[in-house]
């Protein structure tokens, strides 16, 4: 049964990609799962992780990405399939036998925005109030990414910061949502509010009341320092919200991994010393979701 997680946070530059990556690599690899990332980030990110530069302006210049899917589909006469805007062999890593990880990626696109606009347009035609427009462009996101669901096992969608009705889509359909987090003040509020979001509730009080182990997201501390105030900040939110025991640390060999190298690379190799955190994010995972 193929599972949807979402990796969401209104709050930017909480390593949401970065943590995407890590789940995709850990689960394709490890677990040997097919393995499908959503970019739904124009800023492409997670695109640029796992083809590069240069493959990422192919999937552009090939109409291969997020964007040009939805756009076909909405005005395509033919059906369109989102099969035919995945890039297959995505990364550059591979098991400790050398064989190839099945990890497959749709891009991410500097137009994701633009069509969104396009979309409430579309939809705004004639009468039709704005908000039942939102309603129809938010219901045609997520249809259009359910579509996915038969080319992976797991699929992990990208979501870009805010609230966008392609971010709003991915909630809704996802299984499971993984919320990234800097541990400091400014965090303690946006994880309150993206709970709010994911649970459907008018303000937090209504969230805490749902018994955390029934709760759709589970927070994740990133780029926790040894030293200092975070690890008041990662418990201050524990109390309200559920945790990973998992805490991703502030290392330069997370940030490394970054680059794509295009030759494959074991993921000792890629990852270096924060293989140790990436292990344990798997196992906790793979607990939680029983992958």
């Amino acid at each position: 049964m193929t599972q949807f997680i979402a990796v969401a946070n209104r709050k930017g530059g909480v390593g949401k990609s970065t943590v995407s990556v890590m789940l995709a690599y850990a689960f394709s690899v490890w677990s040997n799962k097919r393995v499908l990332l959503l970019d739904l980030d124009p800023q492409s990110n997670s695109s640029l992780i796992l083809v590069g530069g240069e493959g990422w302006l192919e999937t552009k210049q090939k109409s291969r990405n997020v964007a040009a899917y939805l756009e076909d589909r909405l005005y395509s006469i033919e059906q369109t399939k989102i099969h035919d805007y995945i890039t297959r062999g995505a990364g550059d890593v591979e098991r400790d036998d050398g064989s190839r990880p099945d990890l497959s990626l749709v891009a991410g696109s500097l137009d994701f925005e633009d069509m969104q606009d396009e979309l409430i347009t579309h939809y705004s035609r004639g009468a039709t109030p704005f908000k039942q427009a939102k309603l129809k462009c938010a219901e045609h996101f997520r249809a259009a990414l359910s579509y996915a669901r038969p080319n992976a096992d797991l699929i992990i969608m990208d979501c870009a910061p805010g609230l966008s009705h392609a971010t709003a889509a991915a909630l809704r359909l996802a299984d499971k949502v993984i919320v990234p987090f800097r541990p400091d003040a400014v965090s303690e509020f946006a994880v309150d509010r993206i709970a709010q979001i994911i649970e459907g509730k008018t303000d937090p009080s209504k969230v805490w009341s749902i018994p955390q182990l029934e709760r759709r997201y589970i927070c994740l501390a990133n780029y926790v320092r040894p030293v200092g105030r975070d690890a008041l900040y990662v418990d201050t939110i524990a109390t309200n919200h559920p945790m990973l025991a998992t805490r991703l640390p502030l290392m330069p060999e997370i940030a490394d991994a970054f680059d794509y190298l295009g030759e494959p690379q074991t993921l000792d190799e890629k990852y270096g010393p924060a293989i140790g955190p990436l292990r344990s994010l798997h196992q906790e995972l793979t607990t939680l979701l029983q992958i």
